[in-house]
């Protein structure tokens, strides 16, 4: 009896697994018919969420911790609350690293704009405080990224920023 019932479970899931793949025919040549990958969706489709995690599946943080809205103010000095509409941010949930991934999407490009500058100062701040620390993760610091692109701002403190920049301005178009 046990018998029949693991061939049962087993055939049901090899015809759940060939179910799954049937079908996924590559796009033929001159076709417009295309499949679009969460990290390459038009800005408007991706949410802050959707970005970050293309850009951590590439460049992961160390124990990555994800931050509510209501603790922004923690890390980024004057940012406006009410002119996010969207965000993601991560740190380093450990403090051994100053790895840290924000996107920000905001109401209008001047208060994307105006959060750039906290952007900014928060890398500058850091920058002074893990000199000291830690200087051999100064690195991160002297390259970060806080750029805007729009209404969106991206806040980039990585092992390679280059690289999560590429993934976010691939995404935010």
């Amino acid at each position: 009896m046990k018998k029949k019932i693991v061939s049962i479970m087993l055939l049901c899931a090899l015809v759940c697994s060939a179910a799954a793949c049937g079908d996924n025919k590559p796009a033929q040549s001159g076709s417009t018919t295309t499949t679009t990958a969460a990290s390459e969706a038009p800005a408007s489709a991706a949410s802050a969420a959707d970005i970050t995690a293309a850009v951590l599946a590439e460049v992961p943080i160390n124990s990555a911790k994800d931050k509510d809205k209501d603790k922004l103010p923690d890390y980024f000095d004057g940012l406006d609350l009410d002119s996010i509409e969207d965000h993601s941010f991560y740190v380093c949930g450990s403090g051994a690293y100053p790895d840290e991934l924000g996107v920000f999407r905001f109401k209008d490009e001047d208060s994307a704009a105006a959060a750039k500058s906290a952007a900014e100062k928060r890398i500058k701040d850091q920058l002074n405080d893990w000199s000291d620390y830690r200087p051999d993760e100064c690195y991160k610091l002297e390259d970060a990224v806080a750029e805007n692109s729009g209404v969106w701002l991206f806040y980039i403190v990585t092992s390679d920023n280059a690289k999560a920049k590429e993934i976010v301005k691939g995404i935010i178009k």
